[in-house]
């Protein structure tokens, strides 16, 4: 009975042993193959990523030397209308008086502004001190 179950249990241990050594070395294959499919992946997604970057450097420096050649250009026309000036320029003399007709009373309208502020302020003062005297005179007539 023994001798059945030895001799079982080794056939069954050869079976295993001898076909997992197949099977890992199949395994070992195609984990060679995922490995090196892997690396290339990460590879081209490293190349990709790397030439995306270039190209978004040339884009950039393409557009700041345009943008600085435009400057450039709108100041030499500045400097040539400024110094070759046309005939049809013309200037209009604009008047710094400040006796214009937005006055009310003989008052402009920025003193009028510090007067509404001014006149707001001593009311929301007078509130608050109306309130805190008719919460003590409140308290005072409880006790």
């Amino acid at each position: 009975m023994y001798k059945k179950i030895i001799l079982n249990v080794l056939i069954i241990s050869l079976i295993i042993f001898s076909s997992s050594t197949c099977f890992a070395n199949n395994m070992m294959n195609e984990e060679k193959n995922m490995l090196q499919d892997m690396e290339n992946n990460i590879k081209n997604a490293v190349n990709n990523a790397g030439n995306a970057i270039g190209d978004a450097a040339q884009n950039i420096t393409g557009a700041t030397k345009d943008a600085t050649e435009n400057v450039i250009q709108k100041a030499n026309n500045i400097g040539n209308e400024m110094t070759n000036p046309d005939n049809n320029y013309n200037t209009t003399r604009v008047s710094a008086d400040q006796n214009n007709n937005s006055t009310f009373m003989g008052m402009d309208s920025n003193l009028w502004t510090w007067i509404i502020i001014g006149v707001a302020a001593a009311a929301v003062i007078a509130l608050i001190w109306y309130y805190t005297m008719q919460s003590r005179s409140s308290e005072n007539h409880r006790d």
